[in-house]
């Protein structure tokens, strides 16, 4: 059984956060993105076609301590490309934050098992 936590930890309370996970893996997938006051999704998908979506949507922050949990139980073990951002003004000013994800599940290493873009932004709309 393999599972990974992703700590987020630029993402603040009161940011404007999006999500997108998609999986085109053969095994089953469990993702869950949850903070100290709540959890946004929690969903499982298994098949090797990417659509639908595991899980897409939006929320304000409510808590702290945001973690992103990827279970994968039939596989040993999970390797992850992350990839953090800021989101800049022209300026420079930092308006937000990104996240893309990449998971292997087996030994193929081409890093398409799972895929996870979370953005957040200081302001709504």
């Amino acid at each position: 059984m393999a599972q990974k936590t992703f700590t987020i930890d630029s993402f603040p309370q009161g940011y404007y956060m999006s999500w997108f996970v998609t999986t085109q893996a053969a095994y089953s997938v469990t993702a869950t993105l949850s903070d100290s006051s709540q959890q946004y999704f929690s969903n499982t998908k298994t098949s090797t076609n990417i659509q639908p979506p595991l899980a897409q949507g939006a929320s304000l922050i409510q808590g702290s301590n945001l973690k992103l949990l990827v279970n994968i139980p039939q596989s040993s073990s999970l390797d992850s490309s992350i990839n953090t951002y800021a989101i800049t003004t022209d300026t420079g000013a930092i308006v937000g934050y990104g996240y893309n994800i990449c998971i292997e599940d087996s030994g193929d290493k081409d890093y398409n098992d799972v895929a996870i873009s979370l953005v957040a932004w200081r302001n709504k709309g």
